[in-house]
């Protein structure tokens, strides 16, 4: 005989997928100087990065240390949208201007974060 409050593994399971909510990605942000862009032939970090002179890990521990990836490979966005975030990266290379740059930890090319976003700061 089932006690009155019995309720089935499979409900139990079921009710706490649906109410616990997904893990949230995290974001980061830095301003900082590109040292470095790197355009590979092959698919190993995306394809194309930039090293910055602020540490990405030192706000998202699990992103590569001192480089983001724009994803050139297309996995994480579109290929022309990754090469002119490059080209933004080359751009404040040249110009010795910094850049606001923001990633995620959710889409990683070989550990290094993918940058989302790409700014040239005055």
């Amino acid at each position: 005989m089932k006690p009155k409050n019995f309720i089935p593994a499979a409900a139990l399971a079921l009710a706490t997928a649906i109410l616990t909510p997904p893990a949230a990605a995290d974001t980061g942000t830095v301003t900082a100087f590109v040292n470095r862009t790197q355009v590979t032939a092959d698919a190993s970090f995306g394809g194309c990065m930039a090293q910055l002179s602020v540490d990405p890990a030192s706000i998202l521990p699990v992103c590569g240390a001192n480089w983001v990836t724009f994803s050139c490979t297309g996995d994480f966005t579109d290929q022309v949208r990754a090469y002119r975030m490059l080209d933004q990266a080359q751009l404040a290379l040249a110009a010795n201007k910094q850049v606001l740059v923001q990633f995620t930890d959710t889409s990683l090319h070989n550990g290094y974060c993918f940058a989302s976003r790409i700014d040239v700061v005055k």
